[in-house]
């Protein structure tokens, strides 16, 4: 590696792709790299970073990084990146939005037909030498059942596109979009949220995590759900209130549960929702296929070189901070 070049620190298991982009560029840092291609694992003297979830961004860490110029967080979410405190700092926040869309919005359906076909409590009868049809596995065409679907941005529209073509019906809850934008892909447009739960089957969630989002789905919000609805959860965490999902799947209002994100990460061996038979437990891998690991990383390292050129990337969180960059010519 050259002295020369800048230093750019990862703790991501960077896809072959991304790192025959990066190699001629920059030095490279971190945990999770091949051991021929990597150097100090400092953060604090690093140029550039490309980061993942195992690790909060905040103004302290960028007053301890003095030379951080770019930080790109691979994947649509960037809830461990306090982007503000990045801005004030003087450094480039990135993400890459629609790297996970295909990836997710196929999880998201994949979850759909496990929970709904009860798939994982066949498997497990099956692996254990009760081959059996009962109630236990009896399940529900997806077909001609509505599908709401809370949040409407690039995976939902995906998700829409995939659901109307199993003939399902798809309303959506979404202020942010307009009512003819959803009408476009296919989906009816609900004025609230208490709209479009009331009768809905199957559940969706595609909205991101905020503090007015926390427990948006919640006990209240269960029970005007059509009895027997499933609830799929690829999106974050907080966005459900796990004690009331537990209380739904028990007293029967809720017939089963796909989740792939949580409110703690990793989750507790013990969690009941993680061990309930009726739900489908998964550990945050709705993006994690080998294209949307590609996709995802070339576009994160992309971006950060061309911010160490000097040249603005269109993947920039806040593009009102660019003027007010490390080393930006005044």
């Amino acid at each position: 590696m050259k002295p020369d070049l800048p230093l750019l620190w990862t703790d991501v298991p960077l896809h072959a792709d991304a790192l025959a982009v990066l190699t001629p560029h920059v030095r490279l840092a971190g945990p999770n790299l091949p051991a021929a291609l990597t150097g100090p694992g400092d953060p604090a003297v690093a140029d550039a970073a490309i980061v993942g979830v195992q690790r909060a961004w905040d103004a302290a860490a960028f007053a301890a990084a003095p030379r951080l110029r770019v930080i790109a967080r691979t994947g649509i979410g960037y809830d461990n990146v306090d982007v503000p405190a990045a801005a004030a700092a003087g450094i480039c926040a990135l993400n890459t939005p629609d790297a996970p869309t295909e990836s997710t919005a196929e999880f998201a359906i994949t979850l759909m037909f496990a929970v709904a076909r009860r798939v994982a409590t066949a498997d497990h009868n099956s692996k254990a030498g009760i081959w059996k049809t009962d109630a236990s596995v009896l399940g529900f065409d997806l077909a001609g059942k509505t599908l709401g679907l809370v949040g409407f941005g690039r995976i939902a529209r995906r998700v829409t596109e995939i659901a109307r073509a199993i003939r399902m019906e798809v309303s959506t809850f979404d202020p942010l979009v307009p009512a003819a934008a959803m009408a476009t892909a296919g989906a009816t447009r609900c004025g609230s949220l208490e709209e479009l739960l009331r009768g809905t089957r199957v559940l969706s969630l595609h909205a991101p995590s905020t503090p007015a989002t926390r427990g948006l789905i919640g006990a209240a919000q269960l029970a005007l759900l059509a009895p027997g609805a499933i609830l799929i959860n690829t999106a974050r965490g907080p966005l459900i209130d796990e004690s009331a999902v537990l209380a739904a799947l028990e007293n029967g209002r809720l017939a089963g549960a796909g989740l792939d994100v949580w409110d703690r990460e990793p989750v507790p061996a013990d969690h009941p929702l993680f061990r309930h038979p009726r739900v489908v437990a998964t550990p945050h891998m709705a993006a994690y296929t080998d294209e949307g690991r590609r996709r995802s990383h070339v576009a994160a390292a992309e971006g950060v070189l061309a911010i160490l050129r000097g040249e603005r990337s269109p993947l920039l969180i806040d593009p009102a901070m660019w003027e007010k960059r490390r080393g930006a010519t005044r």
